[in-house]
């Protein structure tokens, strides 16, 4: 118990809650009301239960045997009415018949697998054997009841599943609060391998296993590794960040592993505690790892393999637990082959890999991140940008991005940095950006007229074909007369008169 508490609250229970030691600030009657407060809360959780069996007084009777304030009972007999139920209305667990109607309940169940991974199922039936039990288990199911059992017997299966899920809620929520705590930043993304790398990465999180993280500079190697870091179980740990290419390769090992008291000439009188001993319990990222030293390269391999160190100057080793996470914008399986890297360490790091598609590969992520990054420097610089240009969204589109989600990011800052109005235009991004590009707009003008010339219909193509292309060019010009009578390369008197003779709004 922490002296001054009426409740036995461990030093561990309140870093979770608050981490960096912030608890102990707290007075007592704050930190007795702090854990009042998680307690009502774990009280008052309810749960949302659904029944799914196609006999209704079986429903009814597991519906008695299950309804308490702590639960929220829905029934169905049907499988079409419970997909519905549970998008509706969010449920928390499933008791599925083993034998519908018209359905196999294992199909059913395989489908809440696939659609809802983390929703909990318990079948009922009402033949019990070991095979069907077996069967239901390898299915995904998380336990197994007969409709005979004892109603005692069925609570506890329920509360025991109930209890599980409640323990992972409360994880969730701890997680959320540490992540809007440290303030990390969002992975935005619509693109499918981008989805797909998010994927493999919460995959990862699940383990402790060490991950090689690919990809070309500026795709965001080390917010995939924080990523990483808060879905895993040490989210609540240091994640700590190591450049190997910003450090001088002279002062690397003395930052990595720290040194003793009087290690060296001018080492500081109390020693140094290195990053590895930082990262204790947490995670260490190594970015840029292709640029570590061969020597290094050695020392590293043996931390990863015998989770033990030695501080510069120590004779005794120190033990660590540390999860290590690697990037490289370089091909690392070439440096090999170069003898600049070292084969063994490489497969130590490789043991799971991700690889961070480039900009360019996903272009249907430039416009959700460029208004992602809008937003935080409208923040940043009190601006109200609240849209961009057609043009400016196609200028964007066009580049091949180089330099990734980071040269990106680094435009959009200096675009609304000088923007005075509230949307961004191509001109913003200045000419000078436009040359050193390769963009040039009067040269990018789409063609996609099309018309059906077996249209029965008495309308005059000609003049159809006419108000179409001025429609498309206005549109592109973003209804700038004078750009676009430029993009269709005639005067702009004769773009006005077109527009009186076709109505163009």
């Amino acid at each position: 118990m922490e002296p001054g508490l009426a409740w036995p609250l461990s030093s561990e229970f309140w870093s979770n809650i608050m981490p960096n030691g912030r608890w102990k600030a707290l007075p007592t009657w704050e930190q007795n009301f702090c854990f009042l407060y998680l307690i009502n809360k774990r009280i008052i959780m309810k749960f949302k239960i659904l029944i799914l069996d196609d006999e209704q007084i079986v429903c009814n009777s597991l519906q008695r045997i299950l309804e308490n304030k702590e639960t929220d009972i829905f029934t169905s007999r049907e499988t079409a009415e419970a997909r519905r139920i549970i998008c509706e209305r969010e449920i928390d667990l499933v008791l599925l018949d083993y034998k519908l109607k018209n359905e196999n309940g294992l199909n059913f169940l395989k489908e809440i697998r696939e659609e809802h991974p983390e929703m909990p199922v318990i079948m009922i039936t009402a033949f019990g054997n070991v095979d069907l039990a077996v069967e239901a288990m390898k299915s995904g199911a998380f336990d197994f009841i007969q409709k005979n059992q004892e109603p005692e017997f069925i609570r506890f299966t329920v509360k025991r599943t109930l209890e599980n899920l409640r323990l992972r809620k409360e994880v969730q929520e701890l997680r959320k609060s540490c992540l809007e705590e440290n303030n990390l930043p969002e992975i935005v993304t619509v693109s499918s391998a981008m989805q797909k790398t998010l994927e493999l990465a919460n995959e990862f999180a699940k383990t402790d296993v060490t991950i090689l993280i690919t990809g070309e500079t500026g795709t965001g190697k080390n917010l995939v590794g924080n990523y990483i870091h808060a879905k895993s179980m040490r989210f609540h740990q240091a994640y700590v960040s190591i450049n190997c290419a910003a450090i001088p390769r002279e002062l690397m090992e003395s930052e990595l592993f720290g040194y003793e008291k009087g290690a060296f000439t001018g080492a500081h009188e109390r020693g140094k505690k290195g990053l590895i001993e930082q990262a204790n319990k947490g995670t260490l990222f190594f970015d840029e790892i292709g640029e570590l030293s061969p020597d290094l390269q050695g020392k590293l391999l043996h931390v990863l393999e015998e989770n033990k160190y030695f501080k510069i100057g120590s004779v005794e080793p120190s033990s660590v637990d540390v999860r290590f996470i690697a990037a490289s914008n370089t091909d690392l399986e070439e440096a090999v082959a170069e003898k600049k890297f070292r084969m063994d360490l490489f497969y130590r790091l490789n043991v799971a890999h991700i690889h961070i598609p480039p900009l360019r590969e996903r272009k249907e992520d430039i416009i959700i991140l460029a208004k992602f990054f809008i937003e935080e420097f409208n923040k940043k610089f009190n601006k109200t940008i609240n849209d961009f240009t057609p043009e400016a969204q196609r200028f964007l589109e066009s580049l091949s991005w180089p330099g990734n989600v980071r040269e990106l990011k680094n435009l959009l800052e200096r675009a609304v940095l000088l923007k005075k109005d509230n949307v961004l235009r191509l001109e913003d991004f200045g000419d000078g950006q436009m040359k050193q590009k390769g963009y040039h707009k009067d040269e990018t003008f789409p063609s996609m007229l099309s018309l059906d010339l077996n249209n029965p219909g008495k309308d005059n193509l000609l003049n159809t074909a006419q108000k179409m292309i001025i429609e498309q060019a206005l549109d592109y010009a973003d209804h700038n007369r004078s750009r676009a009578a430029r993009l269709l390369k005639i005067p702009r008197t004769t773009l006005n008169f077109y527009i009186r003779k076709h109505e163009i709004e």
